[in-house]
């Protein structure tokens, strides 16, 4: 009798469990998210598989908040260089302004950003994806685009969204 009643009370609560979470996920919204993609280069070529790191930009001393409160969102260039931002998982940014970070690592061997950049100047060249079990890395572009205290990257996200992005970044 009572091994009945516990597992009644185990399922009911699974299936509490299971709806409650369901529910925040099932219309995959979040009020407010307007579409963000775009493209990054790299000294005139396609940056591929870097991740975009989209921070609220710092307001200044007496500004009022935002009406809607702004969150970071992130983003990864494919192998063509271009991006789809997303917060929360979700495709889209909130509106207002950022400040754009953008880090590309390669595995680390003697002169292996000067080979990277020597093969992306190849007629054809294709970058792999990157490999998950390399741990030890350098930074293939200039790590002022990395902090955003320094990338000079910015943007301003309407409450319609950006139609295309597209940074530049140098050497």
């Amino acid at each position: 009798m009572r091994t009945a009643y516990f597992l009644r009370l185990v399922c009911a609560t699974a299936l509490v469990a299971t709806l409650a979470l369901g529910s925040g996920c099932n219309g995959k919204k979040l009020p407010g998210l307007v579409p963000l993609q775009g493209v990054v280069e790299y000294d005139g070529t396609p940056l591929a598989w870097a991740t975009i790191t989209f921070a609220p930009a710092p307001r200044e001393k007496g500004a009022h908040a935002p009406e809607t409160p702004q969150r970071v969102s992130t983003a990864m260039t494919d192998a063509t260089g271009a991006f789809t931002a997303r917060t929360l998982g979700l495709d889209g940014v909130m509106p207002g302004e950022y400040v754009v970070t953008v880090e590309k690592y390669i595995a680390k061997e003697d002169g292996a950003v000067e080979k990277w950049e020597q093969a992306r100047q190849a007629s054809g060249y294709v970058e792999p994806e990157p490999g998950e079990d390399v741990f030890d890395v350098v930074s293939a572009i200039p790590l002022k685009y990395s902090d955003k205290k320094t990338s000079e990257l910015t943007i301003t996200v309407g409450s319609k969204g950006e139609k295309s992005a597209k940074f530049d970044l140098l050497k």
